[in-house]
């Protein structure tokens, strides 16, 4: 039996990327689409041959729905995330979690509204997926396998530098590859927007790192590096589509992972074909998502306590819900 996946949310990132992965899972159906514009509602569905509503309450009362595809912006996200579980529905969204005044505003006050929908998806029994899809690019994958396997030793270090628009990417893979962060101090320029971050970070581990992060920067650069240093390796990897290089010990650096080339936009799609193909697979076989609402929350503190950070001016403990 087909996973029946209804979309709310039918901007860019629904129609565009989320949309036509799931269409290209096998056993995935998509049923409805739902906006509160009228014309973005309509588009999608009439792309996938469903039902369109520009209200949800009424397409998850009268559609056959397992999986709602949150993809309204960050700004948008809390109330359809929580009107979906309190229907009773799986459901997957992109990143971060929420921010009411943006992704690159992450704030305190957007722990509380993230664990009042952290308790209700605990509560409710359902998965919860979230779309941090650098995870599963073949060079992220790489050197996530070579820090598990124990070919770095005991990590004890991760820098890492990313394009804004990469941030919430870069935080979720640094606590991907190295563990949970306790403690952090920041800076952030002034702004809203255009502006730099960076901060030093403690790991449970007892690992140290270093996140930074510029909207300033072109996108014809790399949007992201991230360096593993550990007692026995040193590994880099590079973008969403570039390198993952080690070396071990006094050995020459060796290219474990490289791209033969193509479209980065392509390469864009097939992350989030995988993304999903492999939401849909966990929720098939009754298994929790790769990525889950516990990931989601743990980035969101991180982000949360940058901004915390640089605004007392000293150091911020991270307590984890």
């Amino acid at each position: 039996m087909a996973l029946k996946i209804a979309m709310l949310g039918c901007g860019g990132v629904g129609r565009d990327h989320h949309a036509p992965a799931f269409a290209r899972v096998e056993g995935v159906e998509i049923v409805a689409a739902c906006d509160i514009i009228e014309e973005r509602a309509r588009a999608l569905a009439e792309d996938h041959g469903v039902p369109w509503y520009s209200d949800a309450a009424e397409m998850l009362e009268k559609e056959a729905i397992d999986l709602v595809d949150v993809c309204t912006t960050e700004r948008d996200r809390a109330e359809p995330l929580i009107q979906c579980l309190q229907a009773g529905k799986h459901v997957f969204c992109e990143k971060p979690l929420v921010g009411a005044a943006g992704q690159y505003n992450i704030g305190e006050s957007d722990l509380i509204k993230a664990r009042e929908i952290v308790d209700l998806w605990r509560k409710s029994g359902k998965f919860f997926g979230i779309n941090y899809n650098y995870r599963t690019a073949p060079h992220t994958r790489a050197m996530k396998r070579a820090i598990d396997a124990g070919q770095f030793g005991d990590p004890v270090m991760v820098t890492a530098f990313s394009h804004l628009a990469s941030w919430s990417h870069a935080i979720d893979l640094v606590r991907w590859f190295t563990g949970d962060v306790t403690e952090l101090t920041a800076y952030q320029s002034a702004g809203t927007t255009n502006r730099d971050r960076a901060a030093t970070l403690k790991f449970r581990n007892g690992a140290i790192g270093t996140l930074a992060g510029s909207a300033k920067l072109s996108w014809r650069q790399p949007l992201l590096r991230i360096d593993v240093v550990g007692t026995d390796a040193r590994g880099t990897i590079e973008d969403l589509t570039g390198e993952f290089r080690i070396r071990v010990g006094d050995e020459p650096e060796k290219v474990v992972w490289s791209p033969e080339g193509g479209d980065p936009l392509r390469s864009m799609d097939e992350a989030f074909t995988r993304s999903v193909t492999d939401l849909a697979r966990a929720v098939r076989d009754g298994k929790e998502p790769p990525v889950t609402g516990t990931d989601a929350i743990r980035a969101l503190e991180i982000d949360a306590a940058i901004s915390v950070s640089a605004e007392r001016q000293s150091a911020v403990k991270i307590e984890h819900y």
